[in-house]
């Protein structure tokens, strides 16, 4: 968590150039660059008067609708992606081919096959691919990680994975949906107990989306996660434990992390929102200032990549089985 309050601004601005500047990018990814020591010097939309109003408000010199003259004509030390899944290939290609290293938006392609095709071409290039599944780099989940790490919690024997959300079948198919958001927690899985090793799953009737998989991991742990749209936008959407040896540690909500001892007292940690400090801002908390943090280190060589575009597709490639087995017990 101290990487957001110890890197960023002192660090080498990196100029980045932005493609894509929908809402997402610009509420969530773009606000977050300079504490990660990215600076903004282009932006790129499929319509010019978007990315000007985009390179306007983050303060870049220059906008395009182009994502090859961007690329040719401004020097670059990295792209940052956040296009629709079926744009991600080519978007990221035009980046790898001319050696330009890409933070993507989760998923970062269109499906695994796609994700495993840039990862190769990355690879061969020597070209880093950043994708952003954020949670992995969340305070309190990273706080989670620390704590399963230490050797006294002890082997991981079991996962629980909550992940509840207000209605959304009227706006996103099952299997949509299931890429679009649920996919967070399968990769978090991945993060915490490594690959999948087997697989059962069972789904709901009804008009909003029910789901349960309980799955056992290469290490041995067996891992349940619970997926639906029939909680409440108002309400706590997320929360993970995971048992060790005598020991647990609980995510609440994002941004409260609970450490639990074979004895007593627990050990609570969660922002200290009154102190305006980075760790305790949004983006450390959901992890989007603290994911950029992350690939500004790995451009410099400081770190390797923790959510690299091979990761990204074994999460596709969970994701996808997953909503093949709810799909035909649906039907």
């Amino acid at each position: 968590m101290n990487d957001v309050r110890e890197r960023g601004a002192e660090k080498r601005a990196l100029r980045v150039g932005a493609i894509g500047v929908g809402a997402h990018a610009t509420t969530s990814i773009l606000p977050n660059l300079p504490v990660a020591g990215l600076r903004l010097v282009a932006t790129c939309a499929r319509h010019l008067d978007r990315a000007e109003a985009a390179a306007a408000r983050f303060g870049a010199p220059r906008a395009f609708d182009d994502v090859g003259r961007m690329l040719d004509e401004v020097e670059l030390d990295a792209a940052v992606v956040v296009v629709p899944p079926d744009q991600f290939l080519d978007v990221i290609r035009a980046c790898i081919s001319r050696g330009i290293p890409v933070f993507a938006d989760k998923p970062a392609a269109n499906d695994a096959l796609e994700a495993r095709q840039l990862a190769e071409e990355a690879a061969s290039a020597e070209v880093p691919v950043a994708v952003g599944y954020m949670k992995r780099f969340a305070g309190a989940y990273r706080l989670a990680r620390e704590v399963v790490s230490k050797p006294e919690f002890g082997t991981l024997t079991m996962g629980s994975f909550t992940w509840t959300m207000g209605p959304f079948a009227d706006r996103l198919s099952m299997r949509d949906w299931l890429f679009e958001n649920p996919v967070h927690h399968f990769d978090l899985a991945r993060f915490f107990f490594g690959e999948l090793d087997d697989l059962h799953v069972i789904s709901a009737k009804g008009k909003e989306y029910t789901v349960a998989i309980v799955a056992r991991y290469e290490s041995g742990a067996v891992v349940n996660l619970r997926i639906c749209t029939t909680g409440s936008w108002s309400q706590h959407n997320e929360a993970v434990e995971i048992f060790g040896e005598g020991h647990s540690v609980f995510v609440d909500n994002l941004d409260t992390c609970i450490w639990r001892p074979p004895e007593r007292p627990e050990r609570v940690w969660r922002p200290n929102y009154t102190v305006p400090v980075a760790e305790n801002m949004t983006g450390t908390t959901m992890g989007f200032a603290s994911e950029l943090v992350h690939f500004h280190r790995v451009v410099t060589g400081e770190l390797p990549c923790e959510s690299d575009i091979a990761s990204a597709a074994k999460t596709l490639e969970l994701t996808a089985e997953i909503a093949e087995r709810v799909l035909a017990c649906s039907g």
